[in-house]
């Protein structure tokens, strides 16, 4: 149970500040403690702590002093990446993935079983 809030605090850190992290300073493999600093000004602790093991650098960050950095590194590699070690621009994909994106379905039959719907 404990993982599951664990993973919905993650994807809503990832939801919260990947827009403004691309839009503040561009899409990169790793963004600076003070940038992620001046862009989580109203978050939680923890929230802070999850968005700097998400989008820091590891050599950065003393990541084998701290425990908890560490913890949180070591579940979003295993919950989003196999257990493979990740940057921030791997986590800045994770919020493009998606199905439908708007405009128009002139398709009549999509239209009455649904927008994601191909019959």
């Amino acid at each position: 149970m404990l993982r599951v809030i664990q993973r919905r605090r993650i994807k809503k850190v990832i939801k919260l500040l990947s827009a403004r992290l691309i839009k503040g300073y561009g899409s990169r493999d790793f963004f600076s403690l003070g940038q992620i600093k001046a862009s989580t000004n109203e978050f939680s602790t923890r929230q802070y702590q999850i968005a700097v093991a998400l989008y820091a650098d590891p050599q950065d960050m003393n990541i084998e002093q701290t425990p908890t950095l560490k913890s949180i590194r070591h579940g979003v590699s295993h919950d989003f990446f196999d257990g493979n070690d990740y940057i921030g621009q791997d986590v800045l994909n994770l919020l493009a993935l998606g199905g439908w994106k708007g405009g128009r379905i002139d398709d009549d039959m999509s239209n009455r079983f649904g927008m994601g719907s191909r019959y």
